[in-house]
């Protein structure tokens, strides 16, 4: 039974000692393993800040480009607009110049033409009341004349004698 205990003793130590070494190989590989995560995870974050800086890089100089575009665009956009402007405003000074030459050589015309019409009219008009005024003239002349002779042969005729 000693023997029986010495060997369980023993059996005990040596599975005592397994067990120490297994955690002392367990601790260093998770040590081992530990450390290598930290590795990769330090390795990790500084690629990860690198990469960052280089996307805020990257985008700061996308940024500025595109201002610089806008900016060109924006600017030969206004020169184009001003040119526009420019062009628009001499061609309607110019069609408005034409259009009051235009418009005035019209007027004169119309003027001449109401001048010439206006001229007729009151040519036509003296003709029209000189004849008028000379058929009323003849007419009571004749009117007259009639009347003088009625008066005569009425007088004639009611008295026998003529009465002047």
């Amino acid at each position: 039974m000693t023997a029986l205990i010495e060997k369980i003793r023993q059996e005990h130590q040596s599975i005592a000692e397994e067990v120490s070494q297994l955690f002392k190989e367990t601790h260093e590989f998770l040590s081992s393993t530990t450390a290598d995560r930290q590795e990769k995870a330090k390795k990790q974050a500084q690629e990860l800040h690198q990469f960052h800086q280089n996307l805020e890089q990257t985008t700061q100089e996308f940024l500025a480009e595109a201002a610089k575009e806008r900016f060109a665009q924006a600017k030969a956009q206004a020169k184009f607009l001003h040119e526009f402007y420019q062009e628009l405003e001499e061609t309607t000074h110019e069609f408005l110049a034409e259009t009051k030459k235009e418009r005035f050589v019209q007027a004169k015309a119309q003027a001449k033409y109401l001048h010439d019409y206006y001229q007729e009219l009151q040519e036509a008009t003296q003709e029209f009341l000189g004849e008028t005024a000379k058929e009323r003239t003849e007419k009571a002349n004749a009117q007259r004349q009639y009347l003088h002779e009625f008066r005569q042969n009425l007088s004639v005729s009611i008295f026998g004698t003529l009465i002047r």
